[in-house]
């Protein structure tokens, strides 16, 4: 009777034990890690932007993950065969971690998709993924080389002109021969103007007079007497003239008085 109650008890407690290993294996089995749809940084045209988002990993212990980034490819489109624009692996410690993934992008809106996956654990297949809607900025840098190289391109040919320019003749501008005699004409040097024959002898006459002023004032002034035979009258004159000739009378007794002799 005793033995037959002891077997009941040994029976008992291998089935506990059985129960508590199985509930332990099942607990381990059964845990998943899983991911929190992330947020985006700030992108910029020819810049790095960032997303970043939550892991929760409960197994127990570390895993290894690879997170992979797939740009204006949606979930369900994603293959094996479909080539990610970014892979990273991390490893998760047991527990909550924090995953960042940097990458570039051109400007526009773009969707973008971020999946995980391990060998170590499996992820819950409703926190295995996660897509973000993103606006990337249009930056003044993003084709900084080809601006550099059509800047360089429009300065060669700026020089090239401007050595043809000071380089080239200058080539004579198509004149009509009435414009080439005007030409000769503007640059002969001026002769001096020729004196005329009229204005050479106004100055001699000038010359000639003014000597002729000079000789007469040089002069001595007419005597007095003179002046007044200027002064008299035409009467005064004969009357003069008469009381200076001798009379006949006188000349009659002359020439009597020689023939007595």
């Amino acid at each position: 009777m005793m033995s037959g109650k002891k077997g009941i008890v040994f029976l008992l407690a291998a089935l506990m034990a059985l129960v508590t290993a199985s509930a332990v294996v099942s607990d381990g089995s059964d845990a998943s890690p899983g991911m929190a749809t992330g947020s985006a940084g700030e992108f910029k045209d020819g810049k790095d932007g960032t997303i970043t988002f939550l892991v929760n990993n409960d197994t127990g212990g570390e895993i290894e993950a690879t997170f992979k980034v797939y740009v204006d490819i949606a979930y369900g489109d994603i293959t094996e065969s479909t080539a990610a624009n970014v892979t990273m692996t991390q490893t998760l410690a047991d527990g909550q971690n924090t995953v960042k993934i940097s990458f570039s992008m051109g400007d526009g809106d773009h969707t973008v998709t971020v999946t995980a996956s391990s060998d170590d654990a499996t992820f819950d297949a409703g926190a295995n993924h996660f897509t973000l809607n993103i606006s990337v900025a249009k930056s003044i840098w993003s084709n900084v080389t080809t601006y550099l190289a059509l800047i360089a391109i429009i300065l060669i040919v700026v020089i090239a002109a401007f050595y043809y320019i000071r380089t080239k003749p200058k080539a004579a501008p198509s004149t009509t021969f009435t414009e080439l005699e005007e030409k000769k004409k503007a640059e002969k040097p001026e002769e001096p103007a020729r004196k005329s024959v009229g204005t050479e002898r106004r100055r001699y006459n000038s010359k000639a007079n003014d000597s002729a002023a000079k000789t007469e004032e040089s002069k001595p002034a007419p005597v007095q007497v003179e002046e007044k035979k200027k002064a008299a009258s035409f009467t005064e004159l004969e009357e003069e003239k008469k009381t200076s000739k001798p009379s006949d009378s006188s000349k009659k007794i002359k020439y009597v008085s020689s023939r007595r002799k």
